[in-house]
């Protein structure tokens, strides 16, 4: 998946990133969790966007300086919180872990340790390829991040169509 940008494995450290990354060694990580704490672990947010496609449609680059927002094509639902929660559901399939949040947290449920990502660039570029170029932290609950890194992920676009895109 192109939102495989940030795959942890058990011990914290990246699994699995794009053809480009770059990974900061880990800190010492978190304390343990402080009475009245979540005993969820592990979440997945905020996720940041670019103001181009912080947006309900969708935008393609079509020139070295040009992007085209097409008349009915747009995302289902936000993208940030899209993103968060299929990296969530990505997480917990990969650690086995019982519960993986996405942001916005539940009430009272914020996680012990979060993935915070920062996306920098999330389109297709016509006739060539979609790019997915991402910047991750890995926080405990008072946002002090012990470890980052960085994935640029390309996918050719094969033949036309929004659907295309979509795919690659």
């Amino acid at each position: 998946r192109a939102l495989g940008a940030v795959r942890l494995s058990a011990g914290g450290r990246p699994a699995g990133v794009g053809r480009e990354a770059a990974v900061s060694r880990p800190g010492p990580g978190p304390p343990a969790a402080a009475a009245g704490q979540s005993a969820i672990s592990r979440g997945v947010g905020p996720v940041s966007l670019p103001g181009y496609i912080d947006r309900s449609e969708t935008g393609f680059q079509s020139g070295p300086n040009e992007f085209q927002i097409p008349p009915n094509v747009s995302w289902a639902g936000s993208l940030s919180d899209n993103i968060a929660a299929v990296l969530a559901r990505d997480l917990q399939a990969q650690l086995g872990a019982g519960e993986v949040l996405s942001y916005p947290w539940p009430a009272g449920r914020a996680p012990r340790r979060r993935v915070a990502l920062d996306v920098r660039q999330f389109h297709g570029i016509s006739g060539s390829e979609a790019i997915l170029d991402t910047a991750w932290r890995i926080e405990d609950a008072g946002g002090n991040s012990f470890s980052h890194g960085s994935a640029v992920f390309r996918a050719p676009i094969t033949g036309g169509g929004y659907a295309q895109v979509g795919c690659a």
